[in-house]
């Protein structure tokens, strides 16, 4: 179904730029026909339909093209961070059976290893360079006979023709292992077409890339929504040095962004918060033309009023919520005429989805009342691989219980609150961490706070806090005790106060609590 979409986008669309990347511009024709190919590498190598294929790879076109080569083999695409340890990537390999992994020369020694010791037959191809332990992407891209038109216009949206899993991703959540979600090309088709009814995308868009593909916001946001309409999609490129691709800060990549918005006429930028406030905080003496952006959009995280506040000063644009989750992509946007009143909601629903705010019991509460949100979506996977009981509780009469707070006001908006599962378990009483942040947050020493919970001596949990302090600023666990007992009530005061240089965080800037208990 994917695959028919990009050849029926690359028969429309042939010499339009589907992939910028630095100074490589792929048309559709060009890409549809290494889409080809590699699928058809791969058949050589014994892959075929439901083999797992891991791509281990920072944003590049490779990523793309090994994408729809999985799906037109009716495959399993299993993309993973490509900054996991030996310890995380091997769990996810061995979890997910993958029989290839994809990745480049930097990753391949480590790929190998632990491909040795899982003791299974996964191949190895990596995309920038031939090692004598790997097979070569591009060896792999095989010449294959070009599409005609007839088979091409044969694509229909009958969505009922690919019902095995093709996605595969891993949902952590607030507590247990991750949890494997698949999703099925159906799923993904009806997330796209539901995204680009909503933001009314079209073939004239040109989406700049700089949040991960392997990523839910990134695949669905940016891959799927540029690639499924025509559109064009820009990707960041790697950065080198001394012949070797290296992680840095953004806030070293900001100008280059700025140079890509204007020279490629982005009309859509997907990104995350941390990622809108860096760009606000460039210099004032940088200018950049962004007069073509019609859309930002900020996931991943809350946006805060100072971070749209101060985007919007610097650029004139306001930053738009969007709300999603690993289990069915993109849920709601905010495109209110007037988001300066609403910038702290996620919008309303996308086309085609449902949400609903329920009790514990699972009865819809009304306009304004906190509760869980629960969404019914023909996106929505149809569970968590081997967990029946978690399924149980999450998924009821085709509706996915979320675990997110949150309310619908007078019209129709959504308003994500807080995290249902999060609460904190003290004496019997639950206590919201986001309230103790909140305070914490408005000390003027504190640049930023984290509350969890962790086991008491004997049940229930001790409240924890997390402090990042302000530069330059020192103080006492006791002034922190001090100052909380004055604003909160005692059970909800830290018991437990930890000092950090910074909070550990994803790469699309989400909190890891689990890693601070």
């Amino acid at each position: 179904m994917l695959e028919q979409i990009l050849a029926k986008v690359a028969k429309d669309y042939p010499e339009k730029a589907a992939i910028v990347y630095d100074k490589l511009r792929i048309t559709y024709r060009e890409l549809y026909a290494q889409v080809k190919g590699f699928s058809n590498g791969l058949s050589s190598i014994g892959i075929s339909q439901s083999d797992c294929i891991a791509v281990i790879l920072p944003n590049c076109p490779e990523f793309a093209v090994s994408f729809y080569a999985a799906a037109k083999l009716n495959a399993i695409f299993l993309p993973l961070n490509h900054l996991f340890k030996e310890e995380e990537l091997s769990y996810y390999i061995s979890d997910s059976n993958a029989k290839v992994i994809i990745t480049d020369t930097k990753r391949a020694e480590l790929c190998s290893k632990i491909i040795s010791k899982l003791d299974k037959q996964i191949k190895l191809i990596t995309v920038d360079a031939v090692s004598p332990l790997t097979t070569y992407f591009y060896d792999l891209v095989l010449p294959e006979a070009t599409e005609t038109d007839e088979n091409i216009s044969s694509f229909t949206e009958n969505t009922d023709s690919f019902p095995r899993d093709f996605l595969y991703q891993y949902s952590s959540g607030s507590t247990g292992r991750p949890k494997r979600v698949g999703r099925t090309q159906n799923n993904l088709y009806h997330e796209v077409n539901n995204f680009t009814q909503t933001a009314k995308t079209t073939s004239a868009d040109n989406i700049l890339c700089i949040v991960p593909l392997y990523h839910a916001h990134g695949l669905g946001n940016c891959l799927l929504a540029s690639t499924c309409n025509g559109a064009t999609l820009v990707i960041l490129e790697q950065f080198w040095q001394k012949g070797t691709p290296v992680e840095v800060p953004f806030v070293f990549r900001r100008l280059r962004v700025l140079e890509l918005l204007e020279q490629e006429q982005i009309t859509i930028l997907p990104a995350v918060p941390y990622i809108f406030n860096t760009l606000a905080e460039t210099p004032l003496d940088t200018q950049a033309d962004l007069s073509s952006l019609k859309l930002c959009f900020s996931a991943g995280n809350f946006l805060s009023q100072e971070i749209f506040d101060k985007f919007l000063t610097r650029f004139g644009i306001p930053v738009r919520q969007l709300y999603g989750c690993t289990e069915a992509g993109s849920v709601s946007l905010n495109l209110d005429e007037q988001p300066e009143k609403t910038y702290d909601s996620v919008g309303h629903p996308m086309e085609n989805i449902k949400i609903k705010i329920v009790n514990d019991e699972g009865d819809e509460l009304p306009t304004g009342a906190i509760g869980e949100v629960t969404l019914e979506s023909q996106a929505l996977t149809r569970g968590y691989h081997n967990m029946p009981e978690l399924n149980q509780q999450a998924f009821k009469n085709g509706a996915f219980f979320t675990g997110d707070l949150g309310k619908i006001d007078e019209a129709g908006r959504l308003y994500i609150t807080g995290r249902k599962k999060i609460l904190i378990d003290t004496g019997g009483r639950k206590v919201d961490p986001i309230e103790i942040e909140d305070v914490l947050i408005a000390h003027s020493k504190i640049k930023e706070a984290v509350v969890v919970g962790v086991k008491g001596y004997f049940a229930g949990e001790i409240i924890k806090a997390v402090i990042v302090p302000q530069e330059s600023e020192k103080f006492e666990e006791q002034e922190i005790s001090s100052y909380c007992k004055e604003r909160l009530a005692e059970f909800k005061v830290p018991k437990i106060i930890e000092f950090r240089d910074e909070i550990p965080k994803s790469p699309l800037g989400k909190i890891l609590r689990k890693a601070l208990v």
